[in-house]
Parts: structure tokens; sequence; C-alpha cells
């Protein structure tokens, strides 16, 4: 499964390079890096290669969309909303650099009851009720893993987790 990554490079304050990666490793991202930038090592640089966790977002998406959070990118939300004034036509844009930014912050989504265990978002225990039941008939991660679209390392995990052997 593909993770998504959140890359920042930088050469003595100068950003060289601030984006995203989705990929299989952070080595995957590290590579795809070097090759952005045309080195062959990043000595001297400053960078940091960050994954970030699909369920987070799957969460954080699900929460804008119970709550109705969502903004046309062509209509602009009205100033009340915002809590600023909006900026003069004739004032310069400043953008803040991650390094002024300061680190990003991000709260952790409290759980929703209908997704699940906290630590196990997107498969409640339904799937996993289920999964266990179809294992004990047939005996097979890879039949029980394919049945439900899972990873098998996901089903051998579980299994071991909960003692499904015994």
């Amino acid at each position: 499964m593909d993770k998504l990554y959140w890359i920042a490079c930088d050469d003595k304050d100068a950003p060289l390079f601030e984006g995203r990666y989705q990929g299989r490793t952070r080595g995957g991202a590290l590579k795809f890096l070097k090759e952005t930038l045309g080195r062959k090592n990043l000595n001297g640089l400053v960078f940091t290669i960050t994954e970030i966790p699909v369920p987070l977002i799957r969460e954080i998406v699900a929460e804008i969309l119970a709550t109705g959070g969502i903004v046309p990118l062509t209509a602009s939300p009205p100033e009340s909303e915002v809590g600023h004034p909006a900026p003069s036509a004739d004032a310069a844009e400043e953008e803040l650099t991650p390094s002024e930014a300061g680190p990003p912050t991000m709260a952790k989504p409290a759980p929703v009851a209908s997704e699940g265990k906290p630590g196990n978002p997107g498969f409640g225990d339904d799937l996993w009720a289920e999964a266990r039941a179809f294992w004990e008939e047939c005996r097979c991660i890879r039949k029980t893993a394919e049945k439900f679209a899972l990873s098998p390392n996901s089903v051998k995990t579980r299994a071991r987790r909960e003692g499904w052997r015994k």
C-alpha cells in the first residue's frame, strides 16, 4: 500500500523543495528527493520526510464532510467566518516559510462510534468478526485476506493479537 509523504528540503535557509510524494517506503521518498534535486547525495542539506498517515487523512475528510465544512474553490468564504479582514488589493502578499511558521500542529480527532475502534480506523469490528468467522471455516490467511480485500499481514497480525488459533 502506498503511503503519502511530506518532503521539505532547505539549503542554508533557502527552500529547495517542498511537496508530497506517494510511494511504498521512506527510502523511495528519499530517492525521489535526490532525483528531483538532481543530486547523488543530500550532504549539507537540511531535509525532512514525514509520513502522513492515510487513516488520519480519512478521519479528517470524514469530519469535514460530516460537518459540511466544504467551501467551493471558486467562492470565497464570508468575512465573518474568516475572522480577520480581507487584505487590501495594494497590500503585498507575504508567505511564511516553514521555519517562520513554526511546527505544524495536528489535533488528534475524536473517534467516531461508527468507525469502530480508534486504533483501527476504517475497519470496524463487524468486518473483523466476519473475517474471523471465514478464517475459522477455511483456516487460510491468504484466502481470508483476498475475500475481505485486506493485507495478509493485517490478517496475520489480527489473528496473533486476538489469539484466533487458540
